[in-house]
């Protein structure tokens, strides 16, 4: 003979619950990040973002004011955020080089008639 269990909704969510956060532990909120970051910190955030670099190439556009940068002491930290929107600034639209490009092939085709 089966056994029929009465059980509230409240409860049965709550089973539910525990019985799924047993079965997935690792599934937690994730951690906030700090912004502020180290120079190897910034090549794996440049990295990770699609934007590879080296520490020479870091070196040269902190020295120049190129690059947004802080000094604790004698050492270079950066803040996450200015970084990432940094290197989004740096980048160029293929597609204003394509109108370009056309614009230049245009002004071309029109000399030579």
């Amino acid at each position: 003979m089966t056994n029929i269990i009465l059980t509230t909704s409240e409860e049965l969510r709550a089973i539910i619950s525990e019985e799924v956060s047993k079965a997935f532990p690792v599934l937690s909120t994730p951690k906030e990040l700090p912004d502020t970051i180290t120079l190897d910190t910034a090549i794996q955030v440049l990295e990770e973002y699609g934007y590879p670099t080296s520490k020479a190439k870091i070196y040269k556009l902190t020295s120049s004011g190129s690059m947004p940068f802080r000094k604790y002491g004698n050492k270079l930290v950066f803040s996450r955020k200015e970084l990432i929107l940094w290197a989004d600034g740096q980048t160029k639209s293929h597609q204003g080089h394509i109108a370009s490009a056309n614009l230049t092939l245009a002004k071309s085709a029109k000399r030579k008639r």
